[in-house]
């Protein structure tokens, strides 16, 4: 059994990629309206008005009133609830008697969040234990060679996922971050320029981004042994961490900042002026990726070791989740790097050197292959040293392909269930 050194004392809200993972126990940024009327207004904008949810008296969220009815379908009877993912099971009387399912991305885009109000609403729409994705993927960043032109990438690593299904990665050996939108076939340069250095506008093998809501990046500047700051739009950086190997970042609600430091073997969490706050665990082997769930739990992957650790905000105790032995077989990882964790505890893994995607359920004593696990390979259904995945708010599975200099994409069937 591994000794850990443990030092985690404040509390944390939740951050990081975990808010785009709204499909499980979906929590809709949309404002919510309890004890109204049905219509009655409830934001800025006097053309939304409450429209009560279906399964809970009561309650009811604020939407956009004019949308054209035809773009509304019924919700499942029986249970009131809606099998399109972003959906709310709603009342609408002046378009049907029976409830309808409402898009929340009308909501959110059309009805502002009025002051002191509520804006996390639970909907019934979450997703069953045996959800599955499709065992192909489709490319939607890169695969067009390893290159520098804005259609390729060159050993990309981190990804972060925002809530309009941009893609940012970390594409490491061509120094720079890049944006890719919805059905593009080319990225766009967000920061770096393109060539390895430590001026304020250059980066050298950056490994993980974190974007907030101000569009502000983090990038660990892995080979200049920095944390880079960018403000959105700007053509130069600010280092607000030195003197450290970095691999994976995450930011906090509370502007702190989360960086594995893989030469030292620990997570140290900083504040914004470069000042250690505290070491949160340290006896590591390696770590690289890191992640923060809604409960301020924090998961690393412990990437030598081959497991996937967590450190509970309220015990503060350490335990594996995931691996526990170098392998192949379905309770083993071989060099596991990025970790992604859902509502319900369940661990997502990009298992690097079994070339797959693991999927380890709460208190699981093994996983199951989720994408890739077919060898290395470059055919849609294979993944070639997987570095990081996430989800966007339909619940698509997103793998950087590290060998295969690309991103894939993997739809979600939630008929499965």
């Amino acid at each position: 059994m591994r000794l850990y050194d443990i030092n985690l004392r404040k509390r944390h809200c939740k951050a990081g990629h975990s808010d785009y993972f709204s499909y499980l126990i979906i929590e809709v940024n949309c404002q919510v309206c309890s004890g109204a009327f049905q219509y009655e207004s409830c934001s800025t904008n006097n053309k939304c008005g409450c429209f009560q949810v279906a399964s809970d008296n009561g309650r009811g969220v604020c939407a956009f009133l004019r949308l054209n009815c035809s773009q509304l379908s019924g919700c499942e009877t029986e249970k009131n609830i809606c099998q399109k993912l972003d959906h709310i099971c709603v009342y609408h009387p002046h378009c049907y008697h029976s409830p309808v399912c409402y898009p929340l991305a009308i909501a959110r885009n059309f009805c502002p969040v009025t002051a002191n109000s509520s804006s996390i609403l639970s909907t019934d729409n979450d997703i069953c234990g045996k959800v599955t994705w499709s065992p192909n993927g489709t490319t939607v960043a890169g695969g067009n060679g390893q290159g520098s032109e804005l259609n390729q990438l060159n050993y990309p690593f981190g990804l972060f996922i925002d809530n309009n299904q941009t893609i940012y990665i970390a594409d490491s050996r061509n120094n720079r971050i890049v944006q890719w939108f919805v059905n593009q076939t080319s990225g766009q340069i967000i920061a770096g320029n393109g060539k390895p250095g430590n001026d304020s506008n250059q980066l050298n093998n950056p490994q993980d981004i974190f974007i907030d809501n101000n569009g502000t990046i983090y990038i660990t500047d892995t080979m200049n042994g920095r944390i880079q700051m960018w403000f959105k739009g700007d053509l130069n950086g600010t280092t607000i961490v030195e003197n450290i190997d970095p691999i994976g970042i995450i930011v906090d609600t509370e502007v702190s900042i989360y960086v594995t430091d893989w030469l030292k073997g620990q997570l140290t969490k900083w504040f914004m002026n470069g000042t250690v706050q505290e070491i949160i665990v340290s006896n590591l082997t390696f770590p690289y990726m890191v992640f923060l769930d809604k409960n301020q739990s924090i998961y690393i992957s412990d990437t030598a070791n081959s497991t996937i650790i967590k450190v509970d905000y309220q015990t503060k105790n350490v335990s594996i989740v995931a691996g526990g032995s170098s392998g192949g077989d379905l309770n083993q990882l071989s060099w596991p790097e990025g970790v992604f964790v859902d509502d319900f505890g369940t661990v997502y893994v990009a298992d690097t050197r079994n070339h797959r995607i693991m999927q380890w359920t709460h208190e699981a004593t093994y996983g199951n292959v989720i994408a890739g696990g077919k060898g290395p390979g470059s055919a849609s259904d294979q993944l070639y040293y997987p570095s990081d995945l996430s989800f966007d708010f339909e619940g698509n599975l997103y793998v950087v392909d590290n060998g295969n200099h690309r991103v894939q994409k993997f739809i979600i069937n939630k008929n499965s269930c």
